[in-house]
């Protein structure tokens, strides 16, 4: 195998909040996931929250934090304040700052950063060292964030893999430009997106942006000369927002119009709500209750009724 990068390896870095290996639902086979940050929506359940930065972000966690003070001391814009025995952070400040003194001095990991810059080269090593554990179908994905937003690392990132050998798979919102999202994905062999609603208006009342985009995209993918990829769409099921069966129904038809055979619905979950805790901001969605198993067996009725091959969760053959 050859895992030599270019000369550029080294000057351009990416910018990656998490790494998680011997990942099992993200793709095909045992795989590394790569969770790249900045993201072009803003959905109201989102479970990475702290992806949605383009730069390190702070996080503060109160169960590990001993109220010590000495991250009050170190802050030099005098941002960190404490308020009924917690501690407050301005995060018009926070947010912001380069230096975060306040995780430097903390022993116990009260304050951490979310977010480092990787070069190419870097992951490259890391891929080539968990590839042995890969096995015959697994590889690398892509995720976010919106991977694709860092175009200048990504594109690269992904042809150097193409030489490696290395099964390629992106989960992305598809809310990119057109050109570029066609010319990345000749280097990937596996694409996850969510088409959330049919509905533009609704669609943005919940995720920030219209789906006019992300339909389109999808559409292009789907009916391009794309050699081998695979494409699967995906449904989060948010009960009073997309769970309705016109919409689900509309979500089969044009999957099947645009030539496409399957999708993977998603029940609603809440496991990144933490993370909004340690960022000082409000999940929005605390009382969302979670679709029924009888719901969702009943969304897959309907899109299978559409002539579609539907998956619940993650007991997906992939």
């Amino acid at each position: 195998m050859n895992t030599t990068v270019n000369n550029n390896s080294d000057q351009i870095k990416g910018l990656v909040f998490s790494i998680q290996s011997y990942s099992v639902h993200d793709g095909p086979g045992t795989r590394t996931t790569v969770f790249m940050n900045d993201c072009p929506l803003r959905c109201k359940w989102c479970c990475n929250p702290e992806g949605l930065f383009s730069n390190p972000i702070l996080l503060h966690s109160n169960v590990k934090c001993v109220m010590c003070g000495d991250c009050i001391e170190a802050c030099s814009n005098g941002a960190i304040s404490v308020e009924k025995e917690d501690l407050v952070f301005d995060r018009s400040i926070c947010d912001k700052c380069t230096t975060m003194e306040c995780v430097d001095v903390c022993l116990h990991e009260g304050n951490s950063i979310s977010g480092k810059y990787y070069t190419i080269a870097e992951l490259m090593h890391r891929f080539s060292r968990e590839r042995a554990f890969w096995g015959d179908k697994g590889g690398i994905t892509l995720s976010g964030g919106e991977p694709l937003l860092q175009k200048d690392f990504i594109l690269p990132l992904l042809k150097e893999c193409k030489k490696a050998y290395i099964h390629t798979c992106i989960e992305s919102t598809a809310n990119v430009n057109s050109e570029y999202w066609l010319e990345v994905l000749n280097y990937v062999d596996w694409v996850f997106t969510d088409i959330k609603h049919m509905d533009p208006d609704k669609h943005k009342s919940m995720c920030g942006v219209k789906n006019n985009l992300i339909l389109k995209n999808i559409k292009l993918l789907a009916q391009a000369d794309w050699w081998n990829g695979f494409v699967v769409p995906r449904i989060p099921i948010i009960p009073g927002f997309n769970d309705d069966d016109e919409n689900i129904i509309k979500t089969a038809q044009y999957v099947k119009e645009i030539g496409l055979e399957v999708i993977n619905i998603l029940p609603f979950h809440r496991l990144g709500e933490s993370k909004y805790r340690q960022l000082s901001r409000t999940y929005l969605l605390e009382n969302q209750v979670a679709p029924t198993e009888e719901k969702m067996v009943h969304i897959k009725t309907l899109i299978e009724k559409e002539g579609l091959t539907c998956f619940i969760g993650h007991n997906t053959p992939f």
